[in-house]
């Protein structure tokens, strides 16, 4: 396995080689496996997309307006108190192995929950605590996903109407156990 990282890419990139063969998938920290004859060609496209400078979608938001202090620690075990805390645990207590990734010391944990659906939770890193209520909903239209960094208190979700249409964000600054709307 290679990894190579261009950024804080959010989407992916799906490429499919001239002459058949397999489909490779690049996200955030782009991973794959690669056939010696396909090699040129996906190292061409992935220089060429590092290079292109601001093409991510984080450059649009103002996260370095928000700065969180880095944890260093390891993070602790989730405390799961509630019903469906308990029933997506597997998930959760995964996730945060993975170790922090929003607000310094916090891990949002992701999930699909069927076609067109996200499901996430914040894990504080620290103290443990779970928070899974009262979140920003991604799914009140079409989701395009949701962006945020380890070192912002920033939260953005994007979603769209339909599927074809425009994603539209919705700003959020975490406040240490829930997000406030930016106007």
């Amino acid at each position: 396995m290679q990894s190579i990282d261009c950024g804080e890419a959010h989407r992916e990139l799906r490429l499919q080689p001239t002459g058949g063969g397999t489909t490779h998938t690049f996200g955030v920290h782009l991973r794959w496996r690669i056939v010696f004859r396909d090699a040129p060609y996906v190292i061409m496209v992935l220089v060429g997309s590092c290079l292109a400078g601001d093409t991510s979608p984080y450059a649009q938001y103002p996260f370095a307006k928000y700065p969180a202090r880095h944890y260093k620690g390891k993070p602790a075990t989730p405390r799961l108190i509630t019903p469906t805390q308990h029933e997506f645990r597997t998930v959760i207590r995964r996730g945060v192995l993975k170790g922090p990734n929003f607000a310094g010391h916090y891990t949002v944990v992701e999930w699909g929950c069927g076609s067109n659906c996200i499901v996430y939770a914040v894990v504080d890193a620290i103290a443990g605590a779970v928070y899974d209520k009262g979140l920003p909903n991604p799914n009140e239209g079409y989701p395009c996903g949701l962006l945020y960094r380890r070192d912002s208190d920033l939260f953005v979700v994007e979603q769209s109407t339909t599927i074809q249409s425009k994603c539209e964000p919705s700003l959020y600054v975490w406040r240490g156990s829930q997000f406030e709307p930016l106007r």
